[in-house]
Parts: structure tokens; C-alpha cells; sequence
């Protein structure tokens, strides 16, 4: 992957910026990628990829394969973030929807004390977007004037939820989604229409393997009558708020890959209502109304995509 050998140069170089912001599709690897960089910065031996035998890479091996309750640090009764057995790295992530300003408090207490094992330290800010508009004001704060042996990698999946005095701090980079090929290596799917709609990421690409269901009935949606889309409404109120997610994922890559066809602006008005939809699931959209407004825009004679999927 060209983002990693450029990485790999950077850290040769020794130019690793103090505050990285890695973005792009959820399930596309960012994750994995801040990690390996978070280990070679630690790395004893300063080498990238790490070396994956010193102390510190030993330490880092297993944290994801560990129990999440086994690393999360508390302070005042309230969970923060989780650090396992290294000492110069923690791992910041939202406590249930968001990350709290009392986290970044904490962290901000992590990076003013020297490296225990380490030559640095490294923090990372997954899903960087959570961050309520109090932690990303105390984050600033850090960033402004960050001690010179701490990395900060925040990971988001949406940039637009960032302050931008935060990303203009950040050195920022791309993620880009998997290809078809890529996808198919490394699940062993190969479903044209699943790895179509999955748009490069991986952990969509799961979903929709596990739940034909859905899809099958995304596939068929502006093929309804309307007894038949009165039923399926009141059949998504039923649905947990992940699967009408799903639903709603599918409906937007079918609608974006007519727009993408034909250029109407029906379609960028659909796309624009499901993404409304989708930012604001479980907080009173009424999804029945979103889904009765797609249907009338799309109509039965414009279907975004035909077809079933094929066996596994």
C-alpha cells in the first residue's frame, strides 16, 4: 500500500509529525495501521514496521486481543481510556457514544510525565469524531504546545464532525477504501454485488455477508407496492438501530450508483435525505417518512439496482 511505504519513509527519515489524523471510510484499516505506527514509534529498536520482538513490541503485541474490561483505567469511579501493560501508550476511545472532556483531561495528565519503557509516547484518539466540543477544546489545548516525545494518532471516520483548529494541528492522511481484489483476499468473498456494495471496507463487507436478509430486502425496496412499503415501515420500527443502519448504508450505495449513471439531481436529493437519515438514527428521525419519500423519488420504474444475491 502506497500510504504505508510512505510512512515507512517518514519514520526513516525521522519526520513523524507530533499529531497525525488518519481518515476515511469506517472499516477500511485505519485502525490497524495507527496501530503498527503507534509500535514502531515505540519500537526499542526504531524500526518501522517494528520489530516485533523488543520489550515494548511484546507488551503491544496482544492489546486488541485482550478482554476490553481487562484495560480500561478509571479515574473517579469513570472510565477514561484503556491502557494495557505499556506504560507509554493508551488507547482513547468514546465511553458508550462519545469521548468526554474528563478522558482528554486524563490524557492531557498521561503525556507531561517522561516515557517509562519507551523513547516516546504515543495516544491514540479512535474515532476522533466523538469527541463532544469540550474534549476537543482540551485536546486543542495539547496540541497547541504537545510535549516533544508524545505522538498523538487520532482515527475518524468523519471529518466533518473535527473542529478545524484541530485538523489544521494534525498532519493528515487518507485512508483509502480496499479494492475489490483486496476485499476478496483477505474474506474469501466473492460476491460481485456484496463486494460492490461494500465500497471498500471491510467491516461493511461482514455485515452484508451475515445479513442476506437486509440486503435482499434493500435490493427490492423500490420494487414494492405500496401495501408492501406500508409493511416493511412498520417492519423496520421493529429492527435495531444497527440493522436499520445497514438498510439505510445499502439503500445510499444503490442510490449513489444510479446518480453516478444517469447525473439526475433526483438522486443527489435522495442521497442528501438518507445521509440525514443516517446521522440522526435514534435521535427522532422519522424513518417512515424518509423511506416513503425515497420510494417517490426513485419510483418502481427506476429501480437502483436489480437482482439477488448470488449463493456463497
Amino acid at each position: 500500500m502506497k500510504l504505508q511505504a510512505f510512512l515507512e519513509r517518514m519514520f526513516n527519515q525521522k519526520r513523524v509529525p507530533q499529531a497525525l489524523l488518519f481518515y476515511g471510510k469506517e472499516g477500511v484499516g485505519k485502525r490497524e495501521i495507527a496501530f503498527e505506527l503507534s509500535k514502531a514509534l515505540l519500537c526499542l529498536k526504531s524500526q518501522y514496521p517494528s520489530c516485533g520482538v523488543c520489550e515494548s513490541c511484546r507488551l503491544l503485541k496482544d492489546f486488541f486481543s485482550q478482554p476490553e474490561e481487562k484495560l480500561k483505567v478509571y479515574q473517579g469511579g469513570a472510565f477514561v481510556y484503556l491502557q494495557g501493560d505499556h506504560p507509554d501508550f493508551i488507547y482513547l476511545k468514546p465511553e458508550r457514544t462519545e469521548i468526554k472532556a474528563d478522558q482528554v483531561r486524563a490524557v492531557r495528565d498521561f503525556v507531561y510525565i517522561k516515557p517509562a519503557l519507551s523513547h516516546k509516547k504515543v495516544v491514540v484518539i479512535y474515532n476522533a469524531d466523538a469527541m463532544n466540543p469540550y474534549a476537543q477544546n482540551a485536546l486543542l489545548k495539547v496540541l497547541e504546545e504537545p510535549p516533544l516525545d508524545t505522538h498523538f494518532i487520532l482515527v475518524s471516520h468523519n471529518l466533518n464532525s473535527i473542529l478545524p483548529t484541530i485538523k489544521s494541528r494534525c498532519f493528515m492522511l487518507e485512508v483509502p477504501p480496499l479494492n475489490k481484489e483486496e476485499l476478496a483476499q483477505r474474506t474469501g468473498i466473492k460476491d460481485e454485488l456484496l463486494l460492490e456494495l461494500s465500497e471498500g471496507s471491510l467491516v461493511l463487507l461482514e455485515s452484508l455477508k451475515e445479513k442476506k436478509e437486509i440486503v435482499e430486502t434493500a435490493l427490492k425496496f423500490w420494487q414494492l407496492d405500496w401495501v408492501n412499503l406500508f409493511k416493511l415501515a412498520n417492519k423496520l420500527e421493529d429492527w435495531s438501530t444497527e440493522d436499520k443502519l445497514l438498510f439505510l448504508k445499502i439503500l445510499s450505495g444503490l442510490i449513489h450508483k444510479k446518480y453516478l449513471q444517469e447525473r439526475e439531481e433526483r438522486y443527489k436529493l435522495m442521497l442528501d435525505r438518507v445521509y440525514f437519515a443516517m446521522e440522526y438514527l435514534g435521535k427522532g428521525i422519522n424513518l417512515k417518512l424518509t423511506l416513503f419519500y425515497l420510494y417517490l423519488k426513485g419510483g418502481d420504474k427506476n429501480a437502483s439496482y436489480k437482482g439477488a444475491l448470488s449463493g456463497h
